[in-house]
């Protein structure tokens, strides 16, 4: 089952230090202060957005690498259903590899 993910707001939080600018000759520059829309789980586990791959890079990645050391994990019977339910799904991606967000 998908995990539903929220927009949340950092920044922009409102400080009252007690100081008053104009009473002592200033004018109140405020703070350079943005708020920004995060994906909730993406800022809890401080994930990093992974430069876009072309369709080298991504075979090279999910084929040599991620299938390779997964099946290695595998019972013999399970890793002969992964790897060909995985070829579907890496067709699949590579796709729509312009559409993706890692």
């Amino acid at each position: 089952m998908p995990e539903e993910t929220n927009q949340i707001v950092l920044g922009a939080v409102e400080v009252d230090t007690g100081a008053n600018p104009s009473a002592q000759g200033g004018e109140d520059e405020g703070v350079d202060d943005h708020a920004v829309k995060v994906v909730d789980i993406v800022d809890t586990f401080r994930l990093h957005e992974q430069p876009v791959f072309d369709n080298k890079q991504f075979v090279t990645f999910i084929v040599k690498r991620y299938i390779k050391n997964l099946t290695a994990k595998l019972e013999p019977e399970k890793a002969e259903e992964f790897k060909k339910d995985i070829e579907a799904a890496t067709k699949y991606l590579r796709g729509k590899l312009k559409d993706l967000q890692l």
